[in-house]
């Protein structure tokens, strides 16, 4: 569909070649020498048909630039698998924030997967590492001002070493272990859905947990850390993890080197229900997932100790989530169309000690909603994070002493997207947010975010 909407220009394209069809051009015994290579190059010119249908293989292919000479199936004999993609946010914000601007950020991820077992004969063994560069200026931190990020790609123009793992499977992956340097976003409190939307507060994982957990973290910042996965069947799992819960390894300045084991533990647990995914199962599909973290660090309390003396500190914070997303409508066909609600919930009861005890996202998915684009996805989500009482009657205190601080109660962020995947290596995707009291207080106006976000396989 892409390409037979233009046959007129590829006709006039291939127009001067076939002109040479006729007889004014016929070859005769005195054609000269640079008559005959222009008829030697009409030879190889490729018709309308042929270069369409390269075309459409090109843009079928699953990387812009193919098997890169055969490199890539010479590293797969070897069971290296490369992979480089690139993303870029471009947003605006003519209307609220601070002041209005155009802003762009990009992340360019190198990663490879090597197959251990292919490569030196381990069984079943995987290692991972994973690279980014990432740049630009960011639309929240500059221009808004408020406190879940409006893009996906954001937070620290840098260069840095992402995850460094090896992956073990037991009893045909029963149980699964990885260990070495891990995002915990990555592993925990996560869905394929989240990762369609654009904003930070749902995007990865429900941002609620970074205002209140430092030792959790999200692509492209991981730490030391181990992950066991064991499911009994196929309808069943649970997770544990271990992490470094130090969080100045995240400083862009380190670049990812700073393997140190110091830090507080960072400990997280799930427990999932995957409903009709087993093998044969006919029912609309859904995810169910329960967890829990603890925070080993220490956490001043928001307000003063003793006659007004320095805060006091608690050692250790816990919290918990709720995860679902349940597929309500699937159509029929091949590949067929799917409405899939989703909704997150984060609790960290502790108002004391957490900036942000509720926190709550939900919305909608819709895949093939325009017939004929069934891999394009629609999507609408609310993302909700409510700031503790005890931070906001500590700002009132600021305040009486004179100190300018804004009384945060509440952030409200509403997104709409529409995913268009214009080839399989490449998709663009025009993305609406609305801000209500960025930063959680009506200090700065509401503000409209409109924007694009390309992504790209090499």
């Amino acid at each position: 569909m892409r390409l037979s909407a233009r046959p007129v220009v590829w006709a006039l394209i291939a127009l001067p070649f076939v002109a040479l069809d006729s007889p004014v051009f016929a070859q005769s015994e005195s054609t000269s020498h640079s008559q005959r290579e222009l008829f030697h190059l009409r030879d190889m010119v490729p018709s309308a048909e042929s270069l369409q249908s390269w075309v459409g293989q090109w843009l079928d292919q699953p990387n812009m630039l193919g098997d890169w000479g055969g490199l890539r199936s010479a590293l797969g004999r070897f069971g290296i698998v490369p992979a480089v993609a690139w993303v870029s946010d471009v947003q605006g914000n003519p209307i609220g924030g601070q002041h209005q601007a155009l802003r762009e950020f990009d992340n360019l991820a190198v990663e490879v997967d090597i197959d251990l077992e292919k490569l030196l004969g381990a069984p079943g063994t995987r290692f991972h590492a994973g690279f980014s560069q990432r740049s630009g200026t960011s639309l929240t931190d500059v221009d808004i001002g408020n406190t879940f990020n409006v893009a996906q790609v954001c937070c620290g123009a840098t260069y840095r070493l992402v995850d460094v793992y090896l992956e073990q499977p037991f009893f045909n992956d029963r149980l699964n272990v990885r260990v070495g340097r891990l995002v915990a976003g990555d592993e925990f409190m996560t869905s394929p859905l989240y990762w369609l939307f654009v904003s930070a507060g749902v995007d990865g994982n429900p941002a609620g947990i970074f205002q209140n957990a430092p030792g959790m973290t999200s692509y492209p910042v991981a730490t030391w850390g181990a992950r066991l996965r064991v499911q009994p069947v196929e309808t069943v799992y649970a997770m544990v993890g271990a992490f470094n819960g130090d969080p100045t390894l995240g400083d862009n300045g380190k670049h990812g080197v700073d393997w140190t084991m110091r830090g507080p533990v960072f400990a997280i647990a799930e427990i999932g229900y995957l409903l009709n995914q087993a093998q044969g199962a006919s029912g609309l599909p859904g995810n169910y997932k329960i967890g829990a973290y603890y925070n080993g660090g220490p956490f001043p309390q928001f307000l003063g100790g003793a006659a007004g003396g320095p805060a006091a500190v608690v050692q250790g914070n816990a919290g918990f989530y709720l995860l679902a997303d349940q597929t309500i409508y699937r159509g029929g066909g091949a590949n067929p169309p799917s409405l899939t609600p989703f909704v997150s919930i984060v609790v960290a009861p502790n108002a004391a000690i957490n900036a942000m005890p509720m926190f709550v996202d939900g919305g909608l998915v819709y895949r093939g909603l325009i017939p004929g684009r069934a891999n394009d996805v629609a999507g609408f989500a609310v993302i909700y994070g409510s700031f503790s009482s005890d931070l906001r009657q500590s700002e009132r205190l600021q305040r009486r002493e004179g100190v300018a601080a804004a009384l945060q109660d509440y952030e409200v962020v509403l997104e709409w997207m529409y995913s268009i995947q214009l080839a399989r290596w490449l998709v663009v995707q025009p993305d609406v947010q609305y801000i209500l009291r960025p930063g959680g207080s009506s200090a700065i106006p509401n503000a409209l975010v409109v924007g694009l976000q390309l992504s790209a396989n090499f």
